[in-house]
């Protein structure tokens, strides 16, 4: 019982350094609105003319912090690994779309390889696909 007591504060360090940082966590969330922005805004503006720019630029600023939000939730629900693969780099500034390929890649080969269980893997990005999906339709 005394070595277990001696060993907690590794696991819980061990813990801790597993989960991404808030830093990591507010960076994805601007690196990805500011990537994902000009196609809202364009998207808004074909669909909705009669919108002021500044209405819509309002709407898209609004949108793509949830929509980075809900992203980062339903990312954060994947295995570490791929976890950490689809946040961090978005996070240090890379491209959403090129990490995005990178993922799904990495997800393909690992599943190729027998590393992956293809039901799992599907179970998985289902799982996560959900998430973002009841985090977009919960918050307002």
């Amino acid at each position: 019982m005394k070595k277990l007591l001696l060993l907690l504060p590794f696991i819980f360090a061990g813990q801790q350094a597993l989960a991404l940082s808030a830093q990591d966590e507010t960076n994805y969330k601007q690196h990805y609105a500011e990537q994902v922005k000009p196609l809202v805004v364009k998207k808004l503006s074909a669909e909705r003319p009669e919108m002021t720019a500044q209405a819509v630029k309002a709407e898209a600023d609004f949108f793509v912090l949830k929509m980075a939000g809900c992203q980062l939730e339903g990312l954060s629900n994947l295995p570490d690994t791929y976890r950490d693969k689809a946040i961090l780099p978005v996070a240090n500034g890379e491209d959403v779309e090129a990490t995005t390929r990178a993922l799904n890649t990495q997800i393909k080969q690992d599943v190729d390889s027998g590393k992956l269980n293809k039901d799992k893997a599907m179970t998985m990005l289902q799982g996560a696909q959900q998430a973002v999906q009841v985090c977009l339709n919960s918050r307002s």
